[in-house]
């Protein structure tokens, strides 16, 4: 009996080990974004434990120590800044001087000349916020893995296709100035109760269709918004489709509501 109990024991040990290492390697938790650098790069990261990145140019891999405020990385050439800056108060830039992006305070300068093409990794077992900053040329993202995620920020990149399907805890959800994009399926985010698609190339019939993916749960004491304001469909599409669902459409920016 108490042979059988100690291989009892020694399978379940085996079993919550493969599944706290997830899959012993931390493959599960992977995200693959692609870009075109000339040596600088950046993002926003939120969450808990330990996310590692990897820049893609064969230099020394970065860990982290994660904070549900959100942590601010970015690299130029052989420097490294990390910045602790709040996620949920504010995700756009405050403005733009000279060609220059300032987010929070901290500005970062951007060129492109002789940029390259590269794929960073990041592996996280709970990473719940990415911010990928706006200004570099971000042309893919895969976080088919990261379904710890709830909030996900991708403005003012070339992303074609993105897909959340995976996402289910997704509550904030922001494309804004995605002029490549063309669509986008949300029937799986069934937390979502804030969706961000401004100033895109978003036609009435492509918003038409994005409604009709809006999931139509209804989330206790939440309120669910889609922004759509700045895509040329903003005013002709269909917000009944929407509005059906429990969804308030916004298509008007805040002063021309007054």
């Amino acid at each position: 009996m108490k042979k059988v109990i100690l291989n009892v024991l020694t399978i379940v040990l085996i079993v919550a080990t493969f599944a706290a290492c997830g899959g012993g390697n931390g493959s599960s938790y992977k995200i693959k974004m692609t870009t075109e650098i000339n040596g600088e790069v950046g993002f926003y990261l939120g969450g808990s434990g330990i996310a590692t990145v990897d820049w893609g140019d064969g230099s020394e891999k970065v860990s982290l120590t994660l904070n549900e405020d959100g942590l601010s990385l970015y690299r130029s050439g052989e420097s490294l800044y990390t910045f602790d800056r709040p996620l949920y108060a504010q995700v756009a830039p405050t403005g733009v001087q000279d060609g220059v992006l300032n987010y929070y305070g901290v500005r970062f300068v951007h060129t492109y000349s002789n940029a390259t093409i590269r794929t960073i990794t990041i592996n996280g077992d709970n990473i719940t916020a990415l911010f990928c900053i706006g200004g570099y040329p971000w042309t893919s993202l895969d976080v088919s893995k990261n379904t710890a995620l709830k909030f996900l920020i991708c403005e003012r990149t070339q992303l074609k296709n993105l897909d959340v399907s995976k996402n289910t805890a997704l509550t904030y959800l922001s494309v804004n100035a995605n002029p490549q994009l063309t669509g986008l399926d949300v029937s799986k985010n069934t937390a979502l109760t804030s969706f961000n698609v401004t100033n895109s190339e978003f036609t009435s019939t492509t918003l038409n269709t994005l409604f009709g993916t809006l999931p139509n749960t209804t989330i206790q004491g939440e309120t669910k918004t889609i922004y759509v304001q700045g895509n040329p469909g903003a005013y002709d599409c269909n917000k009944s489709i929407a509005e059906r669902k429990g969804w308030t459409v916004k298509n008007l920016w805040s002063w021309q509501e007054n």
